[in-house]
């Protein structure tokens, strides 16, 4: 039994890992283009193409969230587990 804690306990740790990698690399890409949208006298389409950048950027993060929280589901219920079994 303490085996198979360790291992989801394991698993999650990944899996969070995953996630905050993710965010590591969206988090700060989203800040350069909302950078980019502040810089005088850039042409109105530039500033627009660079705002919808970076809302598309932080939305990707809602999903990676869903994501993992299906992740855990899964880890506590055992459903890899179960499948190597076969």
């Amino acid at each position: 039994m303490q085996k198979n804690t360790d291992n989801q306990s394991r698993q999650k740790k990944d899996a969070v890992r995953g996630v905050a990698l993710f965010l590591l690399l969206q988090i700060p890409s989203a800040a350069c283009l909302i950078w980019l949208c502040l810089i005088p006298g850039l042409p109105r389409w530039a500033v627009t193409l660079f705002a919808v950048l970076a809302a598309i950027t932080l939305l990707l993060v809602v999903p990676a969230l869903m994501v993992l929280r299906q992740r855990f589901q899964e880890i506590q219920g055992g459903e890899l587990d179960a499948a190597r079994q076969y």
